[in-house]
């Protein structure tokens, strides 16, 4: 280790020296042999590095803390309330040692554990009694576990679930968690709120969730669309209603959006749909529950397979493939004959319920058709090409569902919201994911390893 002067404030620099003993029995072995040997005796050296790199680091704090050297060298460093005075502060800075703690203070890595004993230093102006290596590595006092395993954890568990997400991580030879610590350390994690992007297409659905204590939750997601497929979520909710999420959901976009979708959930409808110029209606969904309403009206099933197959081609209509400045004039004017004439026919068949006496399906089709052709009247106006079904969203929200399932049971409003927010940020945006991770772990290259010198020495 260099010699450190405490009249200086100089980067600190360390040199470690590891001796690995190689026995090759029988002077005859294989590549995998001495891969499995090296990463087993890896395992053992990381945990040694670390040790000496936290003890190195220690010893640093403690010289600047009990030398000679001014404030400045000591900011940061500490900083402590005076002895028996809860709130007030001691304005001493100077120190001398006083010995280590007994027991070993243990920090868990994700590829190793460290165990070390923190020295501990006193205020020759109050005489309290400090340990600085917790205040300098930035540690709860009773911490023994680092953020970047939290984060190998957190995205363990949102892949698949506490239990095989720690069997997992010892597979892969690193620090095993057990599943209830697991469950406790993720819960720790809030995600922040996700702002607006911008992109043109908002969607959103829900879905049931087993809650505590034994009764049925719902579990929401707004999120936007860009016209080449990007998902960027917006939150997930549990436990709250329609109008309490377009409240907040109005909040984090930059304005109105131009095109919301859905699947016709009147209160996702009502409340979400005003936050766009156009609204559309999942194609998928419009025949589904219109033949729903056909069975309420007592209709049979060789009807209702009828209508249902005559309303799913009546909304067929594709945008085209190519972009909307190359499409004629006519080809435009194609689609907009076509899109009155399919509304004609939903007028036609409306009536026609109405007369039949099918009154739940005439009162469907009333409500859904205005929202059928918003992906068409969108397109002529802008170019956006937007989505004629859901299928996007209820493949999302599906498998957000199937991982709250896979990772636990009897969740809370609370916990189901905040797990959901991990897996749909860990899945689909991996650029506010890494923020956090960034922010979080405060990572700014100020410690750096490098291998200097590997050399071989024959002892037989």
């Amino acid at each position: 280790m260099r010699r450190f002067d405490p009249t200086e404030v100089m980067p600190m620099e360390m040199v470690i020296c590891l001796e690995l003993t190689v026995k090759i029995e029988g002077d005859r072995t294989n590549v995998d042999e001495i891969f499995v040997a090296v990463g087993e005796a890896m395992k053992k050296a990381s945990g040694a590095m670390a040790r000496s790199v936290i003890e190195g680091y220690q010893e640093r704090i403690v010289e600047v803390l009990c030398g000679p050297s001014g404030r400045v060298a000591k900011k940061g460093l500490g900083s402590h309330e005076v002895k028996r005075e809860e709130g007030c502060r001691c304005p001493g800075r100077r120190f001398h040692r006083a010995g280590y703690w007994s027991d070993l203070r243990q920090l868990r890595g994700p590829e190793c554990v460290a165990e070390f004993h923190p020295a501990m230093v006193q205020c020759l102006r109050c005489g309290k009694r400090l340990t600085p290596i917790l205040e300098a590595l930035k540690l709860e006092p009773y911490q023994g576990r680092s953020d970047v395993l939290l984060r190998v954890v957190t995205e363990s568990v949102a892949e698949t679930s506490y239990r095989r997400g720690s069997d997992q991580m010892e597979v892969h030879g690193e620090v095993p968690v057990p599943k209830s610590t697991a469950h406790r350390w993720v819960a720790e994690v809030q995600l922040p709120v996700q702002e607006g992007r911008g992109l043109p297409i908002l969607g959103g659905d829900g879905t049931g969730f087993k809650r505590q204590p034994g009764e049925r939750g719902e579990v929401r997601l707004m999120l936007e669309i860009g016209e080449n497929g990007e998902l960027h979520p917006l939150g997930v909710w549990a436990g709250a209603t329609w109008e309490e999420i377009s409240h907040e959901v109005r909040d984090r976009l930059a304005g109105q959006v131009p095109m919301f979708i859905s699947d016709g959930e009147r209160g996702l409808e009502h409340w979400l749909g005003e936050l766009a110029g156009e609204q559309g209606r999942c194609h998928w969904h419009f025949s589904r529950d219109a033949g729903f309403a056909l069975w309420q009206d007592g209709v049979s099933l060789e009807e209702r397979k009828r209508i249902t197959g005559r309303l799913g081609r009546l909304v067929a209509i594709e945008v085209p493939e190519e972009s909307i400045e190359v499409v004629s004039e006519e080809q435009k004017e194609d689609i907009r004959h076509r899109m009155k004439s399919a509304e004609a026919e939903l007028d036609r068949l409306e009536r026609d319920f109405t007369t039949k006496g099918h009154q739940k399906a005439a009162t469907y089709v009333a409500n859904a058709k205005e929202r059928l052709f918003g992906h068409l009247r969108l397109w002529l106006r802008t170019g956006i090409v937007c989505p004629r079904t859901t299928s996007i969203i209820e493949n999302l929200i599906r498998e957000l569902v199937r991982r709250l399932k896979k990772i636990g049971w009897n969740w809370s409003d609370a916990g189901a919201e905040r797990m959901g927010r991990i897996v749909m940020i860990r899945r689909y945006d991996p650029e506010a994911w890494e923020d956090y991770w960034r922010e979080r772990m405060k990572l700014q290259g100020r410690c750096q390893i490098e291998l200097t010198n590997c050399q071989t020495r024959r002892v037989a």
